[in-house]
């Protein structure tokens, strides 16, 4: 999974994804009134950044894409966000009860190795780990619909996005099945790309 997006860090953000202007609009909704510390889980380019500092919260972005990591440094210093490279599905190198809101944006879950039920329960548990006690929960789940409609079916619940000679799949089922894996107290609405999943830990 890395490997795509270590090669497609330099053209990711005209090429895959939302405009500044989608991207503020998709975060001022849930942050009203958040302080503290946010991850920025998956950040990416750090399109999320400047919105987040914008918002009054210190920003902790998490990748494991180190190209991706580069061009998030356009956006930010290392004094402005913490930019952490580790894999979503491993142990975070985060203190426990450190994080006040945590931010899966867009297709972040939709890609996560071997078993995925049991790779989306790992991010559950490193979610309530790391989360102080009335933390915000974030996190944006594709819809089928959606999939259907962008990318390319090869396989019940799964799908391939293709781009300038890269691909990478992606696994997405209906949005409930990936909330009950997670195990978070989280309530499903309406979403970006179908469904957006909020709460508090």
């Amino acid at each position: 999974m890395t490997a795509f997006f270590d090669r497609v860090a330099a053209r990711y953000d005209r090429a895959f994804a939302p405009t500044a202007a989608d991207t503020a609009a998709d975060l001022a909704p849930p942050l009203v009134g958040r302080t503290g510390v946010a991850l920025d889980l998956g950040c990416g380019t750090g399109r999320a950044f400047p919105h987040l500092r914008a918002a009054g919260l210190r920003v902790i972005g998490l990748d494991a894409s180190r190209p991706m990591l580069l061009e998030a440094a356009r956006r930010a210093s290392a004094r402005e966000v913490a930019r952490v490279r580790a894999d979503l599905y491993a142990r975070w190198p985060l203190r426990d009860r450190s994080i006040d809101v945590l931010l899966a944006f867009h297709s972040v879950l939709a890609h996560p190795p071997g078993d995925p039920e049991r790779a989306w329960r790992h991010v559950g548990d490193e979610m309530r780990r790391v989360a102080r006690a009335g933390a915000l929960v974030v996190v944006d789940l594709p819809e089928p619909s959606w999939a259907a409609t962008y990318l390319r079916a090869v396989g019940p619940d799964r799908f391939l996005h293709e781009a300038g000679g890269v691909a990478i799949e992606a696994v997405i089922p209906a949005p409930s099945r990936v909330l009950a894996a997670l195990g978070l107290p989280l309530s499903l609405g309406e979403g970006p790309l179908g469904a957006r999943a909020i709460g508090e830990l």
